[in-house]
């Protein structure tokens, strides 16, 4: 078991992490446990065609809430960034409710299943603690929709940030950038760059998830990209180096 021991505004906090079989972990954030799901680390086996729904049948209007409610609560301490919905909107599972700002992450909170947005009780700009209430999803009737036809479609690699006209790429050696670290322990989800790339301020460098939540590490300064140290699909404990930027 790994243990860590940090403060967030003044709050403490302890993290253990516990590994399991099949790649199953336990991560407890001060005695509130969650199971995590590592994924192994990616071969050098070339990326076989994966299927995808070829369109998703939009939501039926007029569609009822059935009673049931799923309250979503903060899992860390933050402050609201941004809120994509509304009251009474429908929204389908994974869909993002609102966007949080914690330990220098934006994560997005998803919904677990189709339903209706009943209650916001946050706003732009709000800090939370940790359990606080953020909305409330109400489930909705089983409607039919139009049945979707699968299409093989080999995977694509996101699209590279274009560098600024004035200048191309500065070749810098590799090992010689800034660190930057994983905040908290979790999988990487996608590489948004590459390395010599020239990334600006804010600019979002990869995604991970961590703690049930898709976490945008974005680079803190203009630079470039000298080295990256991580995968999709690569689990990451907290402070190991993602990439370096010079």
């Amino acid at each position: 078991m790994k243990q860590f021991k940090f403060k967030i505004a003044g709050q403490p906090y302890d993290v253990s992490v516990e590994e399991r079989e099949n790649n199953i972990a336990e991560v407890v954030v001060n005695g509130v446990s969650y199971t995590v799901a590592l994924e192994e680390e990616q071969t050098s086996t070339p990326a076989q065609p994966v299927v995808v729904a070829a369109a998703v049948a939009a939501p039926v209007a007029g569609a009822t809430a059935t009673g049931q409610s799923t309250v979503i609560t903060a899992p860390l301490p933050g402050s609201i960034f941004k809120i994509p919905v509304a009251n009474g909107q429908l929204v389908r599972k994974n869909d993002v409710l609102l966007i949080m700002e914690s330990m220098k992450m934006e994560n997005n909170i998803l919904a677990e299943a189709d339903g209706v947005v009943k209650n916001l009780f946050v706003s732009v700009g709000q800090s939370v603690m940790q359990g606080d209430k953020l909305v409330e999803v109400s489930g909705v009737a089983a409607a039919p929709q139009t049945p979707v036809t699968p299409v093989h479609t080999a995977p694509v690699a996101s699209p590279a940030a274009p560098a600024p006209a004035v200048a191309p790429p500065v070749a810098t050696p590799a090992g010689k950038g800034a660190p930057v670290k994983a905040a908290l322990p979790g999988s990487i989800v996608k590489l948004l760059v590459k390395e010599g790339q020239q990334v600006k301020n804010g600019d979002v460098l990869l995604t991970m998830e961590s703690m049930k939540m898709e976490n945008e590490i974005t680079s803190e300064k203009d630079g470039v990209v000298v080295k990256i140290l991580v995968a999709p699909g690569q689990a990451v404990l907290q402070d190991d180096i993602l990439l370096e930027l010079a």
